[in-house]
């Protein structure tokens, strides 16, 4: 997963595992401001229900992008899964 940290804009990859993902709760740390952001929880250990990190994406109404990385290092965004809070899915 590639993100990039709103304080510092540092743009970083972590690996997580699926079972983390949609069962567990996940934390990334940013490698340029050390701060913790949570990827998804399930376990509802920080939200009252479960949530990651795409359902609060879009309900910032922030895009949310799925996509393939290449081993050449392109990226390939799947158009039918782009969504934000307001609109549904795009295309």
């Amino acid at each position: 997963m590639t993100i990039t940290c709103k304080p510092c804009r540092e743009r970083s990859t972590h690996r997580i595992t699926k079972q983390g993902y949609y069962r567990g709760t996940v934390l990334v740390t940013c490698p340029g401001c050390k701060n913790r952001h949570v990827i998804s929880d399930h376990l509802k250990v920080f939200y009252d229900k479960s949530k990651d990190i795409e359902e609060m994406m879009r309900e910032k109404g922030e895009l949310v992008q799925r996509g393939t990385l290449g081993a050449d290092g392109t990226v390939e965004f799947m158009k039918e899964i782009t969504s934000t809070a307001k609109g549904g899915p795009e295309g």
